[in-house]
């Protein structure tokens, strides 16, 4: 898997040595780093073609020929046989292309690099190796996990879930992972690591009876020694809570859950359980290439007063629960008022949400699409 931070790094070395536009996209075909940091987060449509098919090159010859698309080369990024991302210049392709193949190589020697110096760090113990077979899914053969798993005594049969705790300052990482151990909730089948400088990943044993209804006030229960040296020493820290899970081969995706909820939720809270986030998740898993095959008329064919107030009314009703007098709190404005350009969508589009969860799913999905 391509990390933004890791294709940060190479856009920061690569453009020391050329003045064109460099992106990199993931393979979900987004731009997570870019020389334009405008363009980072943009959906590149030639670059999810590019992973999730079997061309390796593709030329743009004009800006816009697919949506968020710029003239110029896109070439696959293929680490050990494995179809990792995409590298885009732009420019002319007649004049880039020596260039752009230049760069792909060295992008790919890069990360090649990189992934080899992790590995080397990663396997000084028997602890760090057992971390990145849980972290990395490359390394989720489950025989292997468990093998290892029996030797530094850890049963897959328990429920655990992760909670990765995101530190302001490297500076207190030892001591947290410290007062994490020493919690007397702490249970000698909990599993507790640093992850790079910044965090801890823990997989919490629970046990109880009613695991489901109170997972919530047991991780309260576990981190409340923590939370209280915490605030002692003024020490910030964002808990992100994953899934459950009785697999060790399954850790990875519960671990990835813990991430996606990091880039995604936000606010005042200390604390954010992805269960609260279910929802989110599933539509951030549609690709965008779906809906834009399902919704790119409505696109072309509604004005853009219409799109604008859509976004605003639509998404105030999906961040309240689609309560529209709360929605109507958070825009500011008074119940009568909103309630009337919600009437505009109502009556263009004939869907409401009082109406049918269908109808509710057509509003959703449409803001997703139209808030790209």
């Amino acid at each position: 898997m391509l990390e933004n931070s890791l294709a940060e790094k190479l856009i920061e070395q690569v453009t020391k040595y050329t003045s064109y536009n460099v992106n990199i996209m993931n393979e979900q075909g987004v731009i997570i780093a870019s020389r334009n940091p405008e363009r980072i987060g943009k959906f590149h449509e030639v670059a999810w073609q590019i992973v999730h098919g079997t061309t390796d090159i593709m030329v743009t010859e004009n800006d816009n020929e697919y949506p968020g698309v710029l003239s110029g080369i896109n070439m696959v990024i293929e680490i050990e046989g494995k179809r990792e991302g995409v590298v885009g210049v732009t420019g002319n392709p007649e004049e880039i292309r020596p260039i752009a193949l230049i760069i792909k190589m060295a992008i790919e020697t890069l990360i090649k690099y990189e992934n080899q110096k992790m590995q080397a760090f990663r396997r000084q113990t028997r602890k760090d190796r057992f971390m990145e077979m849980l972290t990395q899914k490359q390394y989720r053969a489950p025989q292997d996990i468990q093998k290892l798993a029996s030797e530094l005594n850890y049963r897959e049969d328990l429920v655990r879930i992760p909670i990765l705790c995101h530190l302001q300052s490297p500076l207190h990482q030892n001591a947290f992972l410290s007062s994490i151990k020493n919690s007397p909730e702490h249970l000698t089948q909990d599993i507790s690591f640093k992850i790079e400088d910044r965090y801890i990943l823990i997989f919490k044993t629970l046990k109880e009876e009613h695991l489901f209804s109170d997972y919530k006030f047991l991780l309260a229960d576990y981190l409340k020694s923590t939370l209280k040296w915490m605030r002692e020493e003024g020490i910030v820290c964002t808990f992100y809570i994953g899934t459950f899970q009785t697999s060790f081969s399954q850790y990875y995706y519960a671990y990835q859950h813990c991430k996606w909820l990091e880039r995604h939720a936000s606010g005042e809270h200390q604390a954010f359980y992805f269960y609260d986030f279910t929802g989110e998740y599933l539509m951030s898993c549609i690709p965008r290439q779906e809906l834009q095959q399902i919704f790119n008329v409505f696109a072309k064919e509604l004005t853009d007063e219409f799109q604008k107030n859509y976004i605003e009314i639509t998404g105030s009703l999906i961040e309240n629960n689609f309560n529209i007098q709360n929605a109507a709190k958070q825009c500011f404005m008074h119940k009568n008022t909103f309630t009337y350009r919600y009437n505009k969508i109502r009556d263009i589009l004939r869907v409401d949400h009082q109406r049918s969860m269908s109808d509710t799913w057509m509003l959703i999905s449409l803001y997703l699409y139209l808030n790209q």
